[in-house]
């Protein structure tokens, strides 16, 4: 029982990372609003705005990968389950470097996403 919990929640969190491109994605406009306001060469907030693009495209596969990995381990795979753990590596230190360096509480869910993806991919291991 307690595998086929973390196993829904270790592809509920991959999908909660994949479809939060689209969110993120979805502001790329209103920062371009925003950027224009500031003193910048037009050069410069462009490619902010590719910078924007692009880290919404990583979240997307990010999350595609975990799904990925989340699909290969349960069918007894459990070497695949190192891509997941990477990504959660990843966003742990990302939210806690965050966190650290802008003080907003937001990005503590960048920590609790790394997190998630790790702790539920235990019993996945042993399933």
């Amino acid at each position: 029982m307690l595998g086929k919990i973390a196993s829904i929640l270790f592809l509920l969190t991959a999908l909660v990372i994949a479809f939060g491109a689209f969110g993120h994605d979805s502001h790329a406009a209103r920062l371009a609003i925003e950027l224009g306001k500031q003193p910048l060469d037009a050069h410069d907030v462009k490619v902010i705005i590719l910078v924007w693009h692009f880290v919404s495209g990583c979240m997307l596969v990010f999350g595609a990968l975990c799904v990925w990995a989340w699909w290969r381990a349960r069918r007894g795979e459990r070497g695949a389950l190192f891509v997941s753990d990477l990504i959660g590596l990843f966003y742990i230190v990302t939210g806690l470097l965050s966190v650290w360096y802008s003080g907003l509480v937001f990005f503590w869910l960048f920590f609790a996403l790394g997190a998630l993806l790790i702790i539920t991919s235990l019993p996945l291991r042993r399933a």
